[in-house]
């Protein structure tokens, strides 16, 4: 299996990558062996057994059931996966998650949660079987995993709403999405995926196979590929709020319409790639061995000035893609019926290009847009102790380490050095993290008190400390009541720590988050489930700032332009309400769930700072810039008989009116520039989004299935319903093509 990868990765690194995999697979082997002992699990009693700690995707270090997890949490199952018809999972989490939402840029579609997002990416923490596969060098974050059609590698997906650095670590401001692969337990056999898509046009296979091994040990075998060219503008028109003369073709382009020059097909993959998802996995009791390649990018059109001033045949290669290659394995180790240690080993090599156009053909002094292309490798290793000494108190202490080498020779675009905005060509450098944490969770009568406090330390920041406190009250079987703090931490990207180390600067900007939420679920009547979360955020904010001017500095004798530069730009005070109901019944599965998000306050430590957040600070509005402040997601899921099922989810987002504000305060104090949304009377990019799927599902036999799901319905009596807005540009957007997909699935 090593061959496949020894083509991408360099002799050098492929004979380290070979070292640490041996390690790994002996280490394994030896847990393995001290597993199946008869001195193992098959001799506990019930008192030890209940003691092991099941290891999943949690708001806290020592699981607890899912109502006393102090947090709001998505769960979205496998069999919600395929009912979905989701073709990515941005799409599939905006299908479910409340709070969660997406805009279009350049070098990735933008997330975030409960009105927390920015421009790369790095407020969200994304993690596959407990192990972060987050960019970190510049211009990344949570990428990886988004763009692919092919989701049947996983099992089950875990989405925290809001802050959980005291857990997961730095990076988790706005929320963490776990993804949880299947395992040779809990899927045995082979089978296949067939789905293809048209108007939206798209291909994609996959094959999985499972097997349970002697001593309740299980392999997981998984291969996925798609091929997605996507919707051309005839369908997905892309569209501006304003008019303009394009500067080098001389067409004059009319505000709301669809434009007489080319432009990329909507949601196609980067460049033209056969994108590829590989995972292989080993589980035992007491350990986990799996290894993961995946090959992902998607084409994404520019910033809108570049329409303006740059002939757009020559912006046909924009967008972001990316390689990731991960080892990762995990042992738990019982020593006694209080103690138990966890540890994890991990190694990382991921490979960024970003393409954003031709920079040299602008007529704008302070663009900088170059194309970007990196490698970074991460290697990480954590040590967990759960001391339960008993049923009412439960404690963890432990310690992680990572260690970063960034700025090497990209893969996907091997022609050039590295290149990172702000650093010359080739810079090298490397990083590293330590950290420590603890929890005690203690149980008395009808209440459950957790705290916790995570203490990191990067080689070019200060302590960042992530305290927690919830306090969780269960009156009776139907009632739940839970009260919670924590402070949440994130430190700039490791490109920008390391510019300012250069600078001079011994520690980098660090971001915080002071999240206080109250949630009550309830089950009025059996199988009818309903919550309600009341949130307020107040949140130190590190982002970018143009006001910083360009200047020239002194790199390694080499002299480097930068135009702007990331730092605390102001306290943001956000506020809001989510509300969901659930009810499952033999035939029917529905979820309805409204988010209000809402900003109170934002105060900028700078008068002159030009951000996009909002324009409130400038007098214009009271809303974020980037955010609709309502979101209503339905989904229902109706077993007709045996064999015929319906499906059907609904999206509908309400407005914009704070990309409208920020449009306003360009027009009228910076003459339209095209570094925020330009505004020309036109209020359709500000209007409300319906995204309607319905999906139907037939058994031809026991072991083949087929689907048929239509996307974006509604387009095809209004297109402009089925609009999407680029992040920080709102007034650039994109209507989704109305589009079908059919799916094929047998088990062999």
């Amino acid at each position: 299996m090593f061959l496949i990868f020894r083509f991408c990765i360099p002799e050098s690194r492929f004979l380290v990558l070979s070292r640490i995999l041996a390690a790994l697979w002996i280490f394994i082997s030896i847990c393995a062996d001290r597993a199946f002992s008869k001195d193992t699990l098959l001799e506990l009693d019930i008192e030890d057994l209940s003691q092991i700690k099941v290891e999943e995707a949690s708001a806290t270090i020592n699981p607890l059931s899912p109502k006393e997890t102090p947090a709001a949490i998505t769960v979205i199952t496998a069999e919600d996966i395929k009912n979905s018809g989701a073709r990515s999972l941005d799409e599939l989490l905006d299908i479910y998650v409340p709070g969660f939402q997406y805009m279009y840029k350049t070098h990735g579609n933008q997330a975030g949660i409960r009105g927390i997002i920015s421009d790369r990416n790095n407020k969200l923490l994304l993690t596959l079987n407990g192990r972060i596969m987050n960019i970190k060098a510049s211009d990344g974050g949570a990428v990886t995993e988004r763009w692919f059609s092919m989701l049947g590698d996983i099992k089950r997906i875990t989405v925290i709403n809001g802050p959980g650095s005291a857990v997961y670590g730095p990076g988790a401001i706005a929320g963490i999405i776990n993804i949880e692969t299947w395992t040779g337990k809990a899927l045995e056999g082979m089978d296949a995926i067939i789905r293809g898509g048209g108007i939206e046009n798209f291909g994609q296979a996959e094959i999985r196979y499972g097997r349970r091994l002697a001593n309740d040990a299980g392999f997981f075998l998984y291969y996925g590929l798609d091929y997605y060219p996507g919707a051309d503008d005839d369908f997905a028109p892309l569209k501006f709020s304003y008019n303009f003369l394009q500067a080098e073709t001389g067409i004059f382009y009319k505000r709301d319409t669809k434009p007489h020059f080319k432009v990329l097909n909507d949601n196609s993959s980067f460049r033209g790639l056969v994108r590829h998802k590989f995972h292989a996995q080993l589980d035992g009791d007491n350990y986990k061995l799996w290894l993961r390649y995946t090959l992902s990018g998607q084409k994404i059109p520019a910033d809108q000035v570049f329409y303006i001033y740059t002939d757009p045949n020559l912006l046909m290669d924009n967008g972001a893609g990316n390689q990731q290659f991960t080892i990762f394995g995990s042992y738990s180790h019982y020593i006694n019926r209080w103690l138990s240690l966890d540890y994890k080993l991990s190694f990382m090599l991921s490979d960024v290009q970003i393409n954003y156009g031709l920079p040299d053909r602008l007529h704008l002094e302070d663009q900088h847009m170059d194309d970007r292309h990196w490698s970074e490798d991460e290697t990480m290793g954590r040590i967990v102790a759960h001391i339960i000494p008993s049923s009412e108190h439960k404690m963890a202490i432990g310690g992680e380490y990572y260690y970063n080498n960034f700025g090497r020779r990209g893969y996907l675009y091997h022609e050039l050095p590295s290149s990172i905005q702000g650093l010359p060509a080739g810079t090298k450098w490397n990083s590293h993290m330590f950290s420590l944490f603890g929890e005690y969770q203690t149980h008395f009568h009808d209440f459950v008190g957790i705290a916790g406090l995570r203490a990191d330390k990067h080689r070019f920041t200060d302590w960042m400390l992530s305290p927690r406190i919830a306090l969780i009250y269960t009156p009776d079987s139907t009632n739940i009541f839970k009260f919670i703090y924590n402070r949440s931490v994130r430190h700039s990207d490791d490109a920008d720590l390391y510019i300012n180390y250069l600078d001079g600067e011994k520690s980098g900007d660090i971001e915080t988050i002071d999240h206080f939420e109250f949630i009550y679920n309830s089950e009025p009547i059996k199988r009818l489930h309903f919550s309600l979360s009341a949130f307020y955020n107040r949140h130190d904010v590190v982002a970018f700032d143009k006001d910083l001017h360009s200047y020239i500095r002194e790199i390694n004798n080499i002299f480097v332009k930068t135009y702007g530069h990331t730092t605390n730009i102001g306290l943001l005070q956000t506020y809001g309400i989510e509300i969901g109901t659930t009810l499952h019944t033999d035939s029917i599965k529905a979820r309805l769930s409204h988010n209000f998000t809402k900003l109170l306050d934002f105060d900028l430590d700078r008068k002159e700072v030009l951000q996009n957040v909002s324009a409130s600070p400038y007098g214009y509005g009271n809303d974020l810039a980037n955010w609709i402040n309502h979101a209503t997601k339905l989904t229902l899921d109706y077993q007709v008989t045996d064999k015929f099922s319906l499906h059907g989810s609904a999206r509908i987002y309400w407005g914009l009116p704070g990309a409208k504000d920020m449009a306003k305060y360009n027009q009228r104090m910076h003459n339209n520039s095209p570094a925020l949304p330009i505004y020309d009377s036109s209020d359709k990019a500000f209007g409300k989004s319906v995204f309607l799927t319905l999906g139907l599902e037939y058994k031809l036999a026991s072991q083949v299935e087929v689907s048929l799901h239509g996307y974006n319905l509604l387009g095809f009596f209004d297109k402009n319903l089925n609009k999407r807005n680029f992040f920080q540009r709102t007034t650039m957007y994109r209507d989704a093509a109305p589009s079908f997909a059919v799916r094929v699935a047998g088990s062999f």
